[in-house]
């Protein structure tokens, strides 16, 4: 356990300090305060547009942040020379993972609280008095990041190249987001193996749209603890099976 936390920390230190961190940090911050600009826009629902771009521009952020940093981790040091000499000590291959998903996810929470305190302070200056229902929406995209971090570490085990994993974690990711529709082609298509194609990408690809709940929060509808408790295990089981695929193909190198 010692040798994940001390992975881990190596992990968000370098993730923090890379100008990929530093330059989506600023951009999802300088959208936060962009939404301001909009208000002449509308006269009644000031602060639902704010919470609007506020939560899209750090939905985004986070996820690219998830994809860039993570597949990174692995190829990154791999491209680098650094496995040579972290395996020749004892450090299995399945501490390393684990500590380079701990590592990205903290630099993915940090971004969430400096992001999330400057759309605090935005909407508590409109007189917004910050409800449970944007607490959840933050972690929503908590949870989505550990998915999308999950699968780049995977793609990051295997693939020769950093490019290369950003390139197959970035479609993975947009086709995430049009699970629903992937499904209901599925459902409707009448050519039998393409049928067969969409049930299986709808099978193994992730639901993301299971945590974009920013349309619910905006119009102040409430999310129901059970539909939470599902995303929450949904996010674990789904985190849990692509970093033991990472672990199988990181395994079969010869480092």
């Amino acid at each position: 356990m010692n040798l994940i936390i001390a992975i881990s920390q190596n992990s968000f230190r370098q993730a923090i300090r890379s100008k990929i961190f530093v330059v989506l940090l600023f951009f999802s911050l300088g959208l936060i305060l962009f939404s301001k600009l909009f208000e002449f826009l509308t006269f009644t629902a000031e602060t639902k547009l704010i919470k609007d771009i506020g939560l899209a521009s750090i939905a985004l952020v986070s996820a690219l942040l998830a994809i860039l940093l993570g597949s990174g981790a692995i190829s990154g040091e791999i491209e680098k020379k650094t496995t040579y000499t972290l395996f020749s000590k004892p450090i299995s291959r399945i501490s390393f993972i684990l500590g380079s998903f701990l590592g990205v996810t903290w630099s993915i929470l940090l971004s969430l609280v400096v992001t999330g305190t400057t759309l605090f302070l935005l909407l508590f200056f409109k007189h917004y008095s910050v409800e449970k229902e944007l607490l959840i929406a933050f972690f929503f995209i908590f949870l989505e990041s550990n998915v999308i971090i999950s699968l780049a570490l995977m793609f990051s085990s295997f693939s020769s190249s950093t490019s290369t994993s950003t390139l197959f974690c970035f479609l993975v990711y947009l086709l995430g987001h049009f699970h629903p529709q992937l499904k209901y082609l599925g459902q409707k298509m009448e050519d039998i193996p393409l049928k067969w194609l969409f049930q299986f990408m709808s099978w193994i690809l992730p639901n993301l749209e299971y945590f974009n709940v920013r349309e619910q929060i905006s119009r102040g509808l409430p999310i129901e603890i059970g539909y939470i408790g599902k995303a929450t295990l949904y996010c674990f089981i789904y985190s849990w099976a692509a970093i033991l695929l990472g672990y199988l193909f990181l395994r079969k190198k010869e480092l």
